[in-house]
């Protein structure tokens, strides 16, 4: 073999070397375009992003517990898929990034026609319903909101994307009135809740577990006023991808006949 020969051999081999270099970078890139670093675990593993909160998903004495990780915890260990859950702020936050392809799936929240646009949605896993959560008066134990109709002219914030904010317009029109419904970014439920009971923000509109779960510490934080009715919670699923949400639920139509399920909702 020449000389010229023998190199260009060699240039040929060292460009497919570099060829597929390249290319399993734009591969890897790819997926990950597709999902973003936080989140992406894997083929083989499920990413399920969990809105934290008391009931759904929370800490206590540094132990992790809560709904939504016993019945993800159930599936991985019924179907033997792995899973990983990443701890959400709010709601709104958990949506974006599951459009943006980092969680397989999203639990969870209460179901409205406008996720129902966006996602695929489980059947209902528990239901929760809305409250109005305010201070009582320290000496009387008076709350100043003891029906909807003294709702007009009241300051009444609400997480952004929740559901409450439709429910608290629609009141508006039902009572004839004005309600002042301001949404509140990046904050969630539970911090609300704390926001009240401090002080800091005269009302809000959150999920009665959470309401339920604070006011254990703070015992002049009321909740009594339902605001909306008995809401379903669900989980989102991407709609790209159909084979986990029919596999999902497929397993949680027994799984709910179970005492396994029933012991999970009593614990809770």
């Amino acid at each position: 073999m020449s000389k010229s020969r023998y190199l260009q051999i060699t240039a040929y081999v060292m460009l497919a070397v570099l060829l597929g270099f390249v290319l399993g970078i734009n591969h890897d890139c790819s997926r990950l375009n597709g999902r973003s670093q936080e989140g992406y675990s894997g083929a083989d593993t499920l990413d399920i992003g969990v809105i934290y909160g008391p009931g759904g998903y929370y800490m206590y004495q540094d132990t992790i517990a809560g709904i939504n990780k016993d019945i993800a915890e159930a599936f991985s260990k019924d179907n033997g898929v792995p899973v990983k859950l990443w701890p959400i702020n709010e709601a709104s936050e958990g949506m974006e990034k599951m459009e943006k392809g980092a969680f397989d799936i999203l639990a969870s929240l209460p179901l409205d026609n406008s996720i129902k646009k966006r996602f695929l949605v489980s059947e209902s896993i528990f239901l929760d319903k809305l409250v109005l959560v305010q201070m009582a008066d320290s000496a009387t134990g008076d709350k100043k909101i003891n029906s909807s109709l003294d709702l007009d002219g009241a300051v009444v914030y609400v997480a952004a994307g929740s559901s409450g904010v439709n429910r608290l317009k629609n009141l508006s029109e039902e009572i004839g009135g004005k309600i002042d419904v301001r949404e509140s970014e990046e904050i969630s439920d539970e911090l609300l809740c704390l926001q009240v009971a401090m002080g800091q923000i005269p009302m809000a509109v959150v999920n009665e577990r959470i309401a339920k779960e604070i006011s254990k510490n703070y015992p002049r934080l009321q909740y009594a006023n339902i605001i909306s009715f008995t809401q379903f919670q669900v989980w989102l699923f991407n709609p790209s991808d159909s084979t986990i949400y029919n596999t999902f639920n497929s397993w949680f139509d027994n799984f709910r006949l179970t005492d396994s399920y029933r012991a999970i909702l009593q614990k809770y």
